[in-house]
């Protein structure tokens, strides 16, 4: 009897173990999930957004704008 009793506290403890494993895996993901959750929240929704479009007329106005004088290193002074 004494025995049989022994026999099922211990299939009664693996079992709780492998529960405690379970939960504590799932709390680990659990935690990283709610980290990720967190960090998405600190970011604008269109932090990762890219705005790959060429604007034709910023474009356009570079190319006509006249380029500023450069100095010219020939230049002589007079004294």
């Amino acid at each position: 009897m004494a025995e049989s009793f022994l026999k099922e506290q211990l299939e009664r403890i693996r079992k709780l173990t492998e529960r405690m494993s379970a939960l504590q895996s799932h709390t680990a993901e659990l935690s990283d999930v709610m980290a990720h959750d967190r960090e998405a929240l600190r970011q604008s929704p269109l932090h990762d957004v890219r705005d790959y479009r060429l604007y034709r007329d910023t474009l356009d106005a570079r190319a006509s704008r006249p380029s500023a004088p450069r100095d010219s290193s020939r230049r002589r002074r007079r004294g």
